[in-house]
């Protein structure tokens, strides 16, 4: 088995990293380009590797897809996290790119004391589109164009069922090679 390494300077890269997801959750649909990356971990593009080494530690539940055993020991060795058996379990779900979504009403969406004890997707892609719905509500100056390339059947329609749940529901960061934009439950989803 072979260890991987993570980021060069953890510390500052995980806030780095941290930063850009924020700003991605604060303004929705809007792409951001990650600073730093820290090496490939096969099976997962680096984008997501790079928010599971800033997000994951001992305290929260990951479900992930087949993944090699390096990958695997190579998170639990630098985040200490905790796998689980399904994606219902989870405090983060990974999506691997062309892996079928989970049902989303199926999975944690917090509650009316805690709507902060819900589930974030972590959901891998190709790229970014501004051809598939139009976005508005918190962090949106004006309604913004967007389309995920190679998104799931049904996903936007999902998406349209989590945010009725609002302020319950899940928040998903969606990835490319070198990207991520936010889709937080707040956002009002309009397709066409």
């Amino acid at each position: 088995m072979t260890m991987r390494a993570a980021f060069a300077d953890p510390v500052a890269h995980a806030q780095q990293i941290f930063r850009h997801a924020l700003a991605a959750l604060a303004e929705p649909m809007l792409p951001q380009t990650l600073s730093i990356l820290p090496p490939a971990l096969p099976g997962l593009k680096a984008g997501t590797a790079a928010l599971l080494y800033t997000l994951l530690d001992q305290d929260v539940g990951v479900w992930l897809p087949a993944l090699p055993d390096d990958t695997v020991a190579s998170l639990r060795f630098h985040t200490g996290m905790r796998l689980v058996d399904l994606p219902e379990q989870a405090d983060f779900i990974v999506v691997a790119q062309g892996m079928p979504l989970p049902d989303l009403a199926s999975l944690k969406a917090g509650s009316a004391e805690y709507p902060d004890r819900s589930a974030t997707l972590l959901i891998e892609t190709a790229g970014f589109n501004q051809d598939q719905v139009e976005g508005s509500g918190p962090g949106f100056q004006t309604p913004r164009r967007f389309g995920i390339d190679g998104a799931s059947p049904g996903f936007w329609r999902q998406w349209q069922s989590n945010h009725a749940r609002f302020p319950l529901g899940v928040d998903a960061l969606l990835i490319t090679d070198t990207q991520l934009a936010g889709l937080p439950r707040s956002a009002v989803i309009k397709e066409g």
